[in-house]
């Protein structure tokens, strides 16, 4: 009875063995499969669902798609562009001369008008106009002494002498000398230093006349730092006026925008402050780029009612008009130029030409009338994929 017992567990431990060896032997054989053979059973899968994803086959329907149907149009771009008005001239007053401020004819104030030509102000120039008065003097003399000698040597341009000197007139511009009719009254004429003295004496004339500061246009003060009857020195700044009737819009435009702007192009702009259009005109476009804004200054001319120095317009202006075009998203082009699209269930790619690259879409040219653009992105070649129904 032992005997027997002893035998039974003798086969089972038999067979427990080889049970065991073959199922290392099954999983050696598993683990040791060629790589030909697990591709063979990949391309026995149908074509509609052999895509795979992270590892994970997966089917495409029409449902998954985000489809866009292709309408070829003509199409016309428009551009920003924006900036603020400035005056067409700034001009910051300096006295050349030093003086007391006068209160006659004192124009210098903030917010005052004036017309080109008006005195804006006065200094107090007596001294100095005094002895410019003597200095003509002194010059009356040197003509009255030397008229005998011209009398008798050069009598042909002796009248033209008589009528300069009997024509001087005090506290006014001397007239423009005689012309000599030779050599040598021209030789005489110099040694009596006729030339020098003259010539001084209109350099004193000239600084004379800066002793008044005259509207150089019409227009209003802006700033000013004098006041009547405060002295100033030569160098010294007394205020700041602009041309309040001629005005220009400076506009910073990328790169890209600056390219299509022309001298002469005209733009239409508009406020968001207040109504009304005002029409600008490029005037100039500087040719240096802004190393911080990397834009380039555009300049306009700005016509219009009620434009103020300080405001903020804005405008689009026409680009280059295309024909046959579609505007697709930017996404959905890859770096060769090619598209999905969806004809007759399956994915097929295209190739197409950019026209015209925007903030997040292009403007494209080759596609067809009614084509299905496909709007998904896969991270796996899907061309020649057909959906699964």
């Amino acid at each position: 009875m032992v005997k027997s017992i002893m035998q039974t567990m003798n086969q089972m431990r038999v067979y427990a063995l080889f049970s065991l060896i073959g199922l290392v032997v099954g999983i050696g054989l598993i683990s040791c499969q060629s790589p030909e053979s697990e591709q063979q059973m990949q391309s026995e899968k149908p074509d509609d669902v052999a895509v795979s994803q992270h590892g994970q086959s997966f089917k495409v329907t029409k449902a998954d798609l985000e489809l866009i149907r292709v309408t070829n149009t003509s199409k016309s771009l428009k551009w920003p562009v924006s900036g603020r008005v400035v005056p067409k001239n700034t001009t910051q007053l300096f006295s050349e001369v030093q003086g007391k401020v006068l209160n006659v004819n004192f124009r210098l104030k903030e917010g005052i008008s004036f017309r080109k030509g008006e005195v804006l102000l006065s200094l107090d120039g007596k001294e100095f106009s005094l002895e410019l008065e003597s200095q003509r003097s002194a010059f009356l003399n040197i003509l009255t002494g030397m008229m005998p000698d011209l009398k008798a040597d050069y009598p042909d341009n002796y009248t033209n002498w008589l009528n300069y000197v009997g024509s001087y007139e005090g506290g006014k511009p001397l007239e423009e000398l005689p012309k000599t009719t030779s050599e040598g009254e021209r030789y005489f004429v110099t040694a009596n230093q006729v030339y020098s003295t003259y010539y001084s004496i209109k350099a004193l004339e000239e600084r004379l006349g800066k002793y008044q500061i005259l509207a150089p246009y019409s227009g209003m003060v802006t700033s000013a730092n004098a006041d009547k009857g405060s002295l100033v020195s030569p160098g010294q700044l007394l205020g700041t006026i602009i041309n309040n009737t001629s005005y220009e819009l400076e506009a910073a435009a990328s790169l890209e925008i600056a390219s299509k702007l022309k001298v002469g192009d005209r733009v239409i702009f508009t406020s968001n402050e207040m109504p009304g259009k005002w029409t600008g005109n490029v005037l100039r476009i500087n040719d240096i780029v802004d190393a911080k804004t990397q834009n380039i200054p555009i300049y306009f001319e700005i016509e219009g009612a009620n434009l103020k120095a300080g405001m903020y317009l804005e405008g689009k202006f026409s680009g280059e008009a295309y024909a046959d075009v579609f505007t697709i998203p930017s996404s959905i082009l890859t770096r060769d130029n090619k598209v999905l699209l969806l004809a007759e269930n399956t994915i097929l790619s295209k190739t197409i030409n950019p026209v015209e690259f925007l903030q997040d879409s292009i403007i494209v040219r080759g596609l067809s009338d009614r084509d299905i653009l496909i709007a998904n992105q896969f991270d796996v070649p899907v061309e020649g994929l057909k959906l699964s129904l």
